[in-house]
């Protein structure tokens, strides 16, 4: 479309605005905060009960000169959430969140994922500068064992969802190169239409990456570097997750009308635990912040404050700032990753601080507890005022603009007016070129980008926000808003995906194809 980029972006927010009030759409979405509530039928604990979990690390079962060697079953498991109930989470080797990969830069990573799981799954590594064929492209599944053939879904009228990928039986092995920045990245189920209800009910965990950048720096490390996977979910009477599906046996893809605009669990999970508490010396501690959650967005902040701004920002989706940055606060929406440094010493021993989500009320307005416990003691660690050198992208140097609106038509979620279609692209963009993506919504939508990360240039035509820093693979888009970001594809030509992240409008078709050459 040949227009203005000043006059485009007038009219896509007030097409954005128009559909974002409903305009003409018989479904239910509420403008603002994205989701509908899904009460717990389950006797729900008191916060701040059980000491915070950290996930396991995962061993290779191999190494060599270049490569380590890791292997991953996908299973049921009875787990311990709730006081007095067992949980059947879908697991990364029966564990939710499913065991960390801790991975070099420039050394590769092999997975072999083992689906002894009853449905077909996707892998895909969120974050990671990955080839095509590793990706986790939403048709490229893995049967169960024993499968002897693909099941055929019934589309529910948003966009194919019979599998008609790469299929394999069994197993199947993902191979990611780690030629990227160290980073928090996390890997997650990624099967076309069935995104929601899988990661719902378990299939996610983190792969973080190092470097000898980050290696060098006085920052946290060890039993005070802690991954926090934060997530809602919503339980039924018995215990086990509850979920809106049109269809419990997972033929049809998608919700019930009410919670299509995203589904709203009232347990804050962190690590997998409700409300958890973790004991912290008057020390500074890392904690890579994961939004794990389907649709929820969280503003997060530390009650009470201290003098200073309390977290300090060192990284984002793809790894270390360039400088660190204070915040009083912090936003995340799905998919998103903030590194920040806690400092405890602001804290008098004895004080408890909560994590808590301004953005919720009742139970959901609280997250975590930190009690600052034992006497004040020598800090070794720091954040300097120089991290990682940060490459900036030049907009001028752009040999393409593309346009993505997102929103929400007659026929479900999609993109420039159209549900989502295996094999049909949205963009050929060329291995090394600077390209401008613009992306536009009618309601939140945070936006994902495989392949490789982008620089966020503006937000309706004004400087990026507080939030932007960074290299970025997800990006929170608001309501009636446009978001402009500077993208470089490198290295691995293919198909490659571009989505709303709140997985509920995935799922609905809210996705596109890319292919790069």
């Amino acid at each position: 479309m040949m227009i203005s980029r000043r006059g485009f972006l007038r009219a896509g927010i007030a097409l954005g605005a128009a559909v974002a009030v409903g305009a003409g759409v018989p479904r239910v979405v509420r403008p603002g905060q994205p989701g509908l509530l899904l009460p717990s039928a389950a006797r729900l604990p008191a916060p701040f009960q059980t000491q915070l979990p950290v996930p396991p690390e995962l061993a290779p079962f191999r190494s060599d000169a270049t490569t380590d060697y890791y292997e991953i079953i996908q299973r049921t498991a009875q787990l311990d959430i709730l006081p007095d109930l067992r949980t059947e989470a879908w697991t990364y080797h029966g564990s939710f969140p499913g065991p960390t990969i801790r991975a070099r830069s420039g050394r590769a990573t092999s997975v072999r994922h083992r689906n002894e799981l009853p449905h077909p799954t996707v892998v895909h590594l969120h974050g990671g500068h990955t080839p095509a064929d590793s990706d986790g492209y939403p048709m490229d599944v893995i049967l169960p064992v024993g499968a002897t053939s693909a099941p055929q879904h019934n589309a529910h009228g948003h966009g194919a969802a019979a599998t008609t990928g790469n299929l394999t039986y069994g197993e199947r092995t993902y191979l990611y190169p780690n030629r990227q920045r160290a980073a928090s990245l996390w890997y997650h189920d990624h099967r076309h239409s069935f995104t929601g209800p899988a990661v719902w009910r378990g299939l996610a965990g983190f792969h973080l990456v190092g470097d000898e950048i980050e290696d060098s720096l006085p920052l946290p490390r060890g039993n005070r570097d802690i991954p926090l996977f934060i997530c809602d979910r919503s339980f039924a009477e018995d215990g086990s997750f509850a979920y809106p599906l049109i269809d419990p046996d997972l033929h049809t893809p998608g919700v019930t009308d009410r919670y299509m605009n995203g589904v709203l669990g009232d347990v804050v999970l962190v690590n997998g635990a409700p409300w958890p508490r973790l004991e912290v010396s008057p020390v500074r501690y890392r904690f890579r912040l994961l939004n794990g959650s389907n649709a929820r967005r969280y503003r997060l902040t530390l009650e009470p404050g201290s003098a200073a701004d309390p977290f300090v920002q060192i990284g984002s989706d793809g790894g270390l700032l360039d400088r660190p940055l204070p915040h009083n606060h912090i936003d995340i929406s799905p998919g998103e990753r903030f590194d920040v440094v806690i400092d405890f010493a602001a804290y008098p021993p004895g004080t408890s601080v909560r994590l808590r989500n301004a953005f919720g009320t009742g139970p959901v307005a609280d997250i975590l507890r930190f009690d600052i416990t034992g006497p004040t003691r020598y800090d070794d660690t720091a954040v300097p005022d120089r991290l990682a050198p940060v490459e900036r992208l030049d907009p001028a140097t752009a040999v393409a603009e593309r346009t993505f609106l997102f929103q929400l038509g007659p026929n479900g979620w999609s993109i420039n007016g159209r549900p989502y279609e295996p094999g049909r692209a949205l963009a050929a963009p060329r291995l090394g070129t600077v390209e401008i993506w613009r992306f536009i919504t009618d309601v939140h939508h945070p936006v994902h980008v495989h392949l490789d990360p982008f620089q966020v240039i503006s937000r309706n035509n004004r400087p990026p926000g507080p939030f932007d820093a960074g290299w970025k693979d997800t990006v929170d888009v608001r309501p009636a808003e446009a978001v402009e970001v500077a993208v470089r594809f490198t290295d691995y030509p293919g198909p490659f995906m571009l989505h709303c992240h709140n997985l509920e409008h995935e799922d609905m078709a809210m996705m596109g194809d890319f292919v790069v050459s």
